[in-house]
């Protein structure tokens, strides 16, 4: 008995080309290699970004603040580094809310989603598949308030992250 059932596994398992709807893994895409089109990082990264400067400050390092148009105080850019025309990080936080003051996310088209789209424009060759990449992985669109997630794109120098939280970056990647 035992034996024709070894004998006729193979065959079920040709019927269903081995794979059963349980056991069949998803497969997880690559994340894509930008080609960034800066050579040092500058004020040339936020260009066309819908901000307000709201500080600078000039310790060991150089640092400018922006404020996102739109959205309240806790929605920032800060440039960052020796001197601002070659600058280290680009850093920020953007995070919608609906009327009751709920995290919503970028939705498409929307400010976060915006900003955060032309930034990568300015700085890597492909935005919008990169953008979408970072956006969907990071959990940021759909939202799912509670849950976690964090994407990053790199290529040689220089890397963009994105988290769950709207925090984000443009760094090179020795700092």
């Amino acid at each position: 008995m035992k034996r024709l059932l070894l004998l006729a596994l193979p065959a079920l398992l040709a019927g269903c080309d081995g794979n059963s709807d349980s056991t069949q893994q998803t497969e997880i895409p690559a994340a894509p290699k930008p080609v960034f089109k800066v050579k040092h990082i500058d004020t040339t990264a936020i260009e066309g970004l819908a901000l307000t400067p709201s500080g600078s400050s000039h310790d060991a390092k150089e640092q400018a603040s922006y404020q996102i148009n739109g959205l309240g105080n806790d929605n920032y850019i800060v440039l960052s580094g020796k001197n601002l025309s070659d600058l280290e990080t680009v850093r920020g936080k953007c995070m919608e809310t609906d009327s009751s003051a709920q995290k919503t996310g970028w939705p498409a088209n929307g400010i976060c989603h915006t900003l955060f789209a032309r930034l990568v424009g300015n700085v890597a060759e492909d935005a919008p598949a990169l953008t979408a990449y970072l956006i969907e992985h990071a959990g940021l669109q759909p939202y799912q308030s509670g849950k976690s997630g964090y994407a990053a794109v790199q290529n040689g120098r220089y890397i963009i992250e994105a988290d769950s939280e709207g925090m984000f970056f443009f760094r090179r990647r020795h700092y």
